[in-house]
């Protein structure tokens, strides 16, 4: 069990344990918390996404390990980010969930990521934050982001 301390947003910023935050998680609209099936490093999780929308997936990796993330289809506009252990995460004026914070390299806003392979830098909590662009398309569309930790 990783004890190490993250930040998590709510409507005012605490600080809680990584434990905390785990349990916390699921109270934020659109945040799925990546568990992997047993003998498994890969796994591939359901969406949909409204123009505009986002979801948020927590994932726990240890220092030294791959992880690989794609997302499919790319056609709907759909694409994520990967974002460090001290990232916050909020509930923005939309109700919807705000990631704050760096991100891993090649998987920042501006790198419209649809699929990524890095090095994990450290032991923590690291959140994908999937979206959707808001022209992407007139209703809202599917997704698969499957995530592998190695």
């Amino acid at each position: 069990m990783i004890r190490r301390r993250v930040l998590f947003a709510l409507p005012a910023l605490s600080l809680v344990s990584a434990r905390a935050f785990a349990q916390s998680v699921n109270t934020l609209p659109g945040m799925t918390t990546v568990t992997f099936p047993p003998g498994s490093n890969s796994t591939t999780l359901a969406g949909q996404l409204a123009p505009g929308g986002r979801s948020v997936y927590y994932v726990q990796a240890k220092a030294g390990q791959t992880l690989m993330v794609s997302v499919m289809p790319v056609a709907t506009g759909v694409s994520f980010q990967v974002f460090k252990v001290d990232a916050s995460l909020a509930k923005g004026a939309d109700g919807l969930p705000v990631v704050t914070g760096g991100t891993l390299p090649d998987a920042g806003p501006a790198d419209n990521a649809t699929a990524w392979i890095g090095a994990i830098p450290r032991d923590g909590n690291y959140l994908v934050l999937v979206t959707m662009r808001p022209a992407a398309a007139p209703a809202p569309s599917p997704y698969n982001l499957t995530v592998s930790l190695q």
